[in-house]
């Protein structure tokens, strides 16, 4: 028997956070017209436009925006992998009851070329063998159900504690827009990985991203696995969204590390 279970994704490098500086208006002194527009004044000729202070060097102007890596959070957020590992025991666990427990209803029905299909005995033991076969299902598909509400409940709260810390970083350094993205390099030779960064929408983005520093903030005082603690990365069904590979109870996929991006962060 086969579960489907969602099991969960990158390492971001330095992180800055560059504010966007909008370039202060020129001010016209009161009772004179625009500038552009000031007539010549006396002998010393027509007035010099002022000009505007120039912006720092390197600043973007505009509106104080960040981004987020919300896939490279859930892969090393600390307290999340250990919730989906200590999943992945209670799963394999099952799936070593449900295998001895398949291997059981193999050999009776193997028991039953014994009799002839007419008999009695036959009737008896086969009628036997589909109670089992049917209770082994619905026990299956009840355990399913258990595992998929418990990984939702770990995820909306994981989710919950990012949402709030990316709104306290946010609030404290003055940032009105976060956007999710995605630090994954394009590979020309996987079609999905370029139809993912296709249709990226943020398509540059310079220090802007606050993804190391947000999952400092939720990692603190919580200390990761010697192997890495990362579980199978999950697979983007978007830009920057989290939609984990389903896997077989039977046959789960094991850690894996978490993986540098090549993309400066």
């Amino acid at each position: 028997m086969r579960l489907s279970l969602v099991c969960a994704t990158f390492v971001a490098g330095p992180l800055s956070l560059c504010f966007m500086i909008a370039p202060a208006a020129a001010q016209v002194p009161p009772g004179l017209p625009p500038v552009g527009n000031r007539p010549a004044v006396g002998p010393v000729g027509p007035a010099v436009t002022p000009q505007a202070a120039p912006a720092p060097s390197g600043a973007p102007s505009g509106t104080n925006v960040a981004v987020i890596d919300i896939a490279h959070i859930f892969k090393n957020h600390v307290r999340f992998n250990a919730q989906m590992n200590d999943m992945k025991r209670d799963i394999d666990a099952f799936d070593a009851a449900m295998r001895d427990e398949s291997v059981k209803l193999q050999k009776k029905q193997e028991t039953m070329v014994q009799f002839n299909p007419s008999s009695n005995e036959f009737k008896k033991a086969d009628e036997e063998l589909a109670h089992l076969k049917s209770d082994f299902q619905i026990r299956v598909q009840a355990k399913k159900r258990e595992f998929l509400e418990q990984e939702a409940r770990v995820y909306y709260g994981i989710y919950r504690e990012v949402e709030e810390a990316v709104a306290s970083f946010a609030q404290r350094n003055r940032i009105g827009l976060v956007l999710r993205y995605t630090g994954d390099e394009m590979k020309p030779e996987d079609r999905a990985s370029v139809l993912q960064g296709v249709n990226k929408p943020v398509v540059y983005q310079y220090q802007l991203d606050i993804t190391q520093l947000v999952l400092n903030q939720l990692n603190a005082g919580a200390t990761m696995p010697a192997n890495g603690g990362g579980i199978a990365p999950p697979v983007s069904s978007g830009p920057g969204q989290v939609q984990p590979p389903i896997r077989s109870a039977t046959q789960p996929a094991g850690p894996t590390v978490p993986r540098p991006t090549t993309q400066q962060r």
